[in-house]
C-alpha cells in the first residue's frame, strides 16, 4: 500500500482492514456527519518491528502541524486501534493503552510507543486467551484532537444488563472520561426511552439530550445493532469519541423490545420443573449467576445452553438432552411421552 498514515476523512472501504475497530468506526462516523474530533490513523505497516519508520514519522509531523494550524492551542489523544479491537466478538475495552493531552511532537512519538507496546501486556494476553484470540495483535493507532471535556459519558443504546432494547442507559461524570472508566469519578445515571426519546436523569444533561438521542438512534439504525458509545461535551458541543457493538447483550426482539432467548435457534423450551422452583421473574443478578453456571458446564462455550430467559422467566432447553437421547437410538415418541 502507499501511505501508512491517513486522515479520517480519507479512509476508504479498502483501507478499513488496516484501521482497526476504533479507527475504522471513527472514520465512518466522521464521513457520515457525526460530531467526531478530527484526526488520522497510523496503520500497522508504519512500524518496522517495534520501531516507527523514519519516513512515516516525518510524514506524521506534517499531519500534526496541519491540525495545529486548523485548531490553535490543540493537544492530542493517542489511542489504540488494534485490528481485533471493538469487534462484535470482543471489545478489548480498556485493555490497550491510550495517552491523553499530548502536546509536543516528542511526546506524541513517546505516546505512540506506549500504545504500540501495550499489545504485549499481561492483561491483553489474558483477555485474548479468554476470547480465543491469538496473543499477537496488529496495532493501528489513532491520533486525534483532544476534547477538553466538561462532561464525559457512555451510552448503551440497549440496556446491557436486562437486554431491554426499548431503553438506552448511560452514565456521565464532570470532566474527562478517564474518571468514569476508572471508577474514580462519581458517575450519574440517566435513561432514554424509545421511540419518544423521553429523558430520565440529572438536569445538567438536558441541554444536550435531544442531540445525543438523535445521533445515538441514528447510529444504532445505521449499524443494525445496539451500540456502546463514548461521548463528551466541550464548549457546549457534543462529540462522539468512540462507538462499538455491545458485546454482552442478550438475544431480543427489536419489535417488542423483550429479552427472549427463544428467538435465537430452533429449540424446544419448557419451564415445567424450573417454574416450580423459580416461580417469579428473575433479577438481573440471579440471571447472570444462572447463565454463568450454565456456560461453565457447557461443552461448547456459548452454544446449546441448557438455560434460557424468556421475558424474564427461566426456561430449560429440552432440545439439548433430547438430542443426546435420540443420538443413542431412543424412541422419540416414548421419550416425549415421559
Amino acid at each position: 500500500m502507499g501511505n501508512e498514515i491517513e486522515w479520517f476523512a480519507e479512509i476508504t472501504p479498502e483501507l478499513r482492514k488496516w484501521t482497526g475497530g476504533k479507527g475504522g468506526m471513527l472514520a465512518r462516523m466522521l464521513q457520515a456527519g457525526y460530531p467526531i474530533p478530527n484526526g488520522f490513523i497510523v496503520f500497522p505497516q508504519a512500524f518496522q518491528g517495534e520501531k516507527l519508520k523514519e519516513k512515516t514519522w516525518k510524514e506524521m509531523i506534517r499531519y500534526l502541524e496541519k491540525l495545529r494550524k486548523d485548531y490553535p492551542n490543540v493537544s492530542f489523544a493517542v489511542r489504540s486501534s488494534a485490528l481485533s479491537e471493538d469487534s462484535a466478538l470482543a471489545s478489548f475495552a480498556g485493555e490497550f493503552e491510550s495517552v491523553l493531552e499530548v502536546q509536543t511532537n516528542e511526546d506524541v512519538l513517546k505516546a505512540l510507543y506506549v500504545v504500540h507496546h501495550s499489545q504485549y501486556s499481561e492483561r491483553v494476553r489474558a483477555y485474548s486467551a479468554v476470547k480465543g484470540f491469538e496473543e499477537a495483535h496488529q496495532m493501528a493507532i489513532v491520533v486525534q484532537i483532544m476534547v477538553p471535556s466538561e462532561i464525559s459519558g457512555v451510552l448503551f443504546t440497549a440496556d446491557p444488563i436486562t437486554g431491554n432494547r426499548s431503553v438506552m442507559s448511560g452514565n456521565f461524570v464532570f470532566g474527562l472520561g478517564e474518571q468514569l472508566v476508572s471508577g474514580k469519578g462519581n458517575a450519574r445515571v440517566f435513561s432514554l426511552f424509545k421511540p419518544s426519546g423521553r429523558y430520565k436523569g440529572p438536569k445538567e444533561l438536558l441541554p444536550y439530550i435531544k442531540k445525543l438521542y438523535w445521533y445515538a438512534s441514528r447510529l444504532e439504525k445505521a449499524m443494525g445493532e445496539p451500540q456502546d458509545i463514548e461521548w463528551a461535551i466541550a464548549n457546549g458541543q457534543l462529540f462522539f469519541l468512540q462507538a462499538r457493538p455491545v458485546t454482552t447483550l442478550s438475544p431480543g426482539n427489536m419489535d417488542t423490545f423483550e429479552w427472549n432467548d427463544s428467538l435465537s435457534g430452533d429449540f424446544l423450551w419448557t419451564n415445567t420443573n424450573v417454574g416450580e422452583s423459580i416461580s417469579d421473574v428473575v433479577t438481573p443478578l440471579s440471571w447472570s449467576i444462572i447463565r454463568a453456571l450454565d456456560e461453565e458446564h457447557n461443552v461448547i462455550p456459548g452454544h446449546y445452553l441448557m438455560s434460557g430467559n424468556i421475558c424474564g422467566r427461566v426456561y430449560s432447553n429440552v432440545s439439548v438432552p433430547l438430542s443426546v437421547f435420540f443420538a443413542f437410538g431412543w424412541n422419540k415418541k416414548s421419550i416425549l411421552k415421559k
